[in-house]
């Protein structure tokens, strides 16, 4: 994404050089562009009956740190699709411009995140959910922690592009499950659309590259392990005797 949310392309299409050079990789912006759309499609429909619908009809009866987080969150999403529209249009001044001001956003997301998630616990917890509400946290927290390992990676290797806006989408999926847990029609699939989109990246680099790219694989599987870890370490006595005594029920 700068510095900041980048999406620039790999680079232009080449023919393979004698010797066995590998071609330069081919230009596919609309796959971005399609990728952020969707995301925001989601998050838009996730929230719409939980945050939009009810601040319209002036509902929403939340504190101040809950709007803040939720402001952020948003503005993530719109920018992912800015970012991506910028890039595959060439209007790179723009886009790096827009990627300075967006880097300062995965800190303040991350602190905010695992505020309102430690207050909707302690909520749950004391409204009768018990110890399902400390497992559900770490979820939270490990969905936190996609997004803050790859995007705040993406923020640091900005003159690294196609480390960059791999990482950017990728560190996104790690917030996209609290908007599908709020579309009942496909909450059912979220594990199944978190892992296609995940692949689709992968379909992308054979498409336009004919091989995986590292930051895929290296995305792909810090995913992968930390949202297999949220079932047996979200339940696990081990967790429970920590969440016990870090939020104080």
């Amino acid at each position: 994404m700068r510095q900041g949310i980048s999406q620039a392309a790999d680079g232009p299409a080449a023919p393979v050089r004698r010797g066995g050079t590998r071609p330069v990789p081919r230009k596919l912006h609309g796959y971005f562009i399609a990728f952020t759309l969707l995301f925001a499609a989601i998050v838009l429909v996730g929230f719409s009956r939980t945050f939009f619908i009810p601040i319209a009809h002036g509902s929403l009866s939340k504190p101040l740190v809950v709007h803040f987080h939720g402001a952020l969150f948003f503005a993530w999403t719109g920018l992912l699709v800015i970012q991506a529209f910028l890039a595959a249009t060439k209007r790179l001044k723009a886009h790096r411009a827009i990627g300075a001001i967006a880097r300062w956003l995965v800190l303040p997301m991350l602190i905010l995140g695992s505020i309102v998630a430690a207050r909707d616990t302690v909520h749950d917890y004391k409204a009768g959910d018990g110890d399902a509400a400390l497992s559900f946290f770490y979820g939270e927290l490990a969905d936190l922690a996609m997004f803050g390992l790859l995007a705040g990676a993406a923020m640091l290797l900005t003159h690294k592009p196609d480390y960059h806006k791999r990482w950017v989408i990728l560190g996104s999926l790690g917030l996209i499950g609290a908007a599908i847990g709020r579309i009942p029609e496909i909450s059912a699939f979220g594990q199944y659309i978190f892992f296609g989109l995940i692949a689709s990246l992968a379909a992308y680099d054979l498409a336009s590259r004919r091989t995986i790219h590292p930051a895929t694989l290296i995305g792909a599987v810090t995913l992968l392990l930390l949202g297999l870890t949220e079932v047996p370490i979200g339940n696990s006595a081990w967790w429970l005797s920590i969440a016990h005594p870090l939020l104080g029920v």
